[in-house]
């Protein structure tokens, strides 16, 4: 086998084994239905992951016919919507069909040509695109599995990794970033999708961002001081939306006497104030932005203070640089199965000085999300293109549970505005 297709099969394995670990922190009883706001049933990706896999790699790449088309349309998101998504076949029967799948995937792995001209084949493209849609919808299932009551799932036996050292970012402490051009985008010769194309320059004024992301306690005074009740934090929109949700405070927060407790992914605890505030919409961010006197960075200040090393005029994969991110520089890929206090990583600091921009939470930014100029839709509009539609905010950073190859500096996470469910929170910006 080509050295090449070894660590795409080596990768393809490991992907799979986190998938499968994923699905055994409940019994399959609590999978079977939705865990709330209406979303399909947690079983429903399991079935899913297997069906993207045969559509590119079995009949895209192969030709192939569908293994079984019942599959096809039950998981397609778009054939079977999620009020439909019910009755699904037991775990044992899903993961029957994705050994079938993988199995004829590793025989199109065999004869793969990584030297093909074709772009959706060149150096590997399409098992990439696999791999990342099954390494996100991972982090998906964290977010259903945080609905799930902590007592419904068990932690995995594997040991958490040591603690950490303690936070090092100062409270509200902000950065300022000179006026200048750097490159947005990825620029990298190495998977990206469509909306992280083309590359380009982006000049911008002198700004000031936050070292670190907005924390529990800080978040803690928005609601102290009536930030839920008083009308002029909202947008109109906002307004309206906390009004017809019911939204008195982050999703995973709730009162016990005058303290808060806070819900974590297997245990509740006392609200703990160093950690970043997450299970914000968009909407509450913008409010609390406006609370603290301050705004939500934009799409560009975000990658600027990220990526942009201005002493060499290059840009850097990862804040700290283009090593792999490791336990000493970032919170990520389910390690610790929840956030860190801000500022524990300082190896991971940004050339800017920013810290924990990558990993722990996703951070919201001001910008709607759409296509870079010269944007062309590849390999299929509807992973982005089809999400152009005004309400969409792009998220930067990464959370605790996204796998390395998604933390890269210039992926462009993108959710509704009044999405709550994700691991996501936010970093504070204001002019110069």
């Amino acid at each position: 086998m080509h050295e090449q297709a070894e660590q795409i099969a080596l990768e393809l394995t490991e992907a799979r084994a986190g998938t499968l670990r994923l699905f055994d922190l409940a019994d399959e009883s609590e999978l079977h239905r939705s865990p709330g706001f209406g979303y399909r049933p947690i079983i429903w990706h399991l079935a899913h992951i297997g069906v993207f896999e045969s559509y590119w790699l079995l009949q895209k790449l192969s030709g192939q016919a569908p293994p079984d088309p019942a599959y096809e349309r039950v998981f397609d998101p778009i054939r079977t919507p999620r009020e439909e998504s019910k009755d699904l076949p037991r775990r044992p029967e899903m993961e029957g069909y994705l050994r079938r799948v993988r199995a004829g995937v590793l025989e199109a792995l065999d004869r793969f040509d990584f030297d093909d001209a074709d772009p959706l084949q060149a150096g590997g493209y399409i098992f990439q695109l696999v791999l990342e849609h099954e390494r996100q919808h991972q982090e998906t299932l964290c977010y259903l599995f945080q609905m799930l009551d902590p007592s419904k799932k068990a932690l995995p036996d594997a040991p958490r990794p040591a603690a950490f050292e303690g936070a090092t970012a100062a409270t509200g402490e902000m950065v300022s970033i000179p006026a200048g051009t750097f490159l947005s985008g990825a620029p990298w010769d190495s998977f990206a999708y469509d909306n992280e194309r083309p590359a380009h320059e982006v000049t911008l004024p002198a700004f000031r961002i936050a070292r670190a992301p907005v924390t529990n306690g800080e978040y803690a005074r928005f609601f102290e001081e009536g930030g839920y009740e008083r009308r002029e934090f909202w947008s109109e929109e906002g307004w309206a939306r906390r009004e017809q949700e019911g939204w008195r405070c982050p999703l995973y927060w709730r009162r016990e006497g005058s303290a808060w407790v806070e819900r974590g992914m297997f245990e509740e605890w006392e609200l703990r104030v160093e950690h970043p505030v997450t299970g914000v919409s968009w909407f509450e961010a913008e409010a609390y932005a406006k609370f603290a006197g301050r705004r939500l960075p934009t799409e560009a200040e975000w990658e600027r203070a990220a990526s942009w090393d201005a002493s060499t005029g290059t840009k850097r994969r990862y804040a700290w640089g283009d090593e792999a991110p490791d336990d000493t520089r970032a919170n990520f890929g389910r390690r610790q199965w929840g956030t860190t206090p801000v500022g524990s990583y300082p190896r991971g600091a940004s050339a800017a000085g920013c810290l924990d921009m990558n990993g722990n939470v996703w951070e919201w930014t001001a910008t709607p999300f759409e296509g870079f100029p010269g944007f062309e839709p590849f390999p299929y509009p509807e992973y982005s293109q089809e999400w152009f539609d005004g309400d969409h905010r792009v998220l930067k950073g990464g959370s605790w549970a996204t796998s390395p190859s998604v933390l890269r500096t210039s992926f462009r996470n993108f959710f509704r505005r009044p999405f709550r469910i994700a691991f996501a929170g936010l970093r504070l910006a204001e002019d110069a």
